[in-house]
């Protein structure tokens, strides 16, 4: 899988990824290292729609897959964990559907350019993707967003999400909002930014762009 690097962050969407970034620190969810944590993020402007969407996989359940041995040379450790991590993103990206306004986003979910994407951190190993268009999408007033994941399906997983929007936007209603309330902005270790329900596999915004006076 390739590499999205913010090669310009002047660019629109390069502009709101690297706000978005800002949150997506090494922060680990604050339960068990059993569970695995799915978290989505979007962010709206004039600029367009930027999802992020964060994996986190307990530390032991890796290593366990990565199958490295003590006695393997440094070099196959390193084959082996960047095989690793290619086929997280990929099983990530190619469980994700994304539309705006009922229409099917054309693009691509790529793995972004962050020191904690693909290492371990906190107790898990963290896996970072976002979506390049193939356009810039331009907005309506009003714009009703869909963010499928479908990913682990089988795993033990706890959820977040949230939905943010820069003026002149305002986030009427949100998946996140309905299933985590005030908590939908907590930091990231506290336990109620944190759900068990599956409803966030599934991130549903409507936004509005309001008029100035």
């Amino acid at each position: 899988m390739a590499t999205w690097t913010i090669k310009n962050p002047l660019t629109p969407i390069g502009v709101l990824l690297s706000s978005v970034l800002w949150s997506a620190n090494g922060e680990a969810h604050p339960f068990s290292q059993e569970e695995y944590s799915l978290r989505t993020a979007v962010t709206i402007s004039d600029k367009g729609v930027v999802p992020l969407v964060v994996l986190e996989i307990p530390i032991p359940i890796a290593l366990q897959e990565i199958g490295a041995t003590v006695s393997d040379p440094k070099d196959v450790k390193r084959r082996k964990i960047n095989a690793y991590n290619k086929s997280q993103w990929d099983t990530l990206s190619s469980n994700l559907t994304f539309t705006v306004d009922g229409t099917p986003m054309k693009g691509e979910w790529l793995a972004i350019d962050h020191p904690a994407n693909g290492k371990a951190t906190e107790g898990f190993f963290v896996y970072m993707v976002s979506f390049l268009p193939n356009k810039d999408v331009n907005l309506g007033d009003s714009v009703n967003i869909e963010i499928q994941n479908l990913a682990y399906p089988e795993a033990k997983m706890v959820y977040s999400g949230s939905a943010t929007a820069k003026e002149p936007w305002v986030i009427e209603a949100s998946t996140a909002k309905t299933v985590l309330g005030e908590n939908e902005l907590a930091e990231l270790t506290d336990p109620k930014r944190w759900s068990t329900s599956d409803a966030l596999r599934t991130m549903t915004v409507t936004a509005t762009r309001t008029t100035t006076q």
